[in-house]
């Protein structure tokens, strides 16, 4: 019998992390990116433009998130006669960031370990 020769088709082992819960998408990179937005400029609508959204997008992103999960990850407050309302990230919201933040960070641990996988 003769060796098999090796391919070299160098495969990279790659995910994409969202959280479930009864097997329904709930919370994933682009939710995580709105709610850490909001939490750094204090505002919806500054969150979602540094994003290059709509505040219509990204509040509806977090309303149904908060619908599924029943809890208020972001509060808002209006302003006085001159606006300057804004918006707060909550424990819950700061909770979840958290959550994803520390598996996201675990799986990109892994990934740097293996590097190219060689068949």
């Amino acid at each position: 019998m003769s060796p098999k020769k090796k391919r070299n088709l160098k495969l990279e082992p790659n995910y994409k992390l969202w959280l479930e819960r009864d097997g329904k998408y709930i919370f994933g990179p682009g939710a995580y990116g709105i709610i850490k937005a909001v939490h750094q400029e204090g505002t919806i609508t500054k969150g979602a433009k540094k994003l290059g959204m709509s505040y219509r997008y990204a509040w509806g992103v977090i309303k149904k998130i908060e619908t599924e999960l029943g809890i208020i990850l972001v509060e808002t407050y209006k302003g006085g006669t001159d606006g300057g309302g804004g918006a707060r990230v909550t424990e819950y919201g700061l909770e979840l960031m958290k959550l994803y933040s520390s598996v996201n960070d675990a799986f990109n641990n892994i990934l740097e370990d293996s590097e190219q996988l060689d068949l």
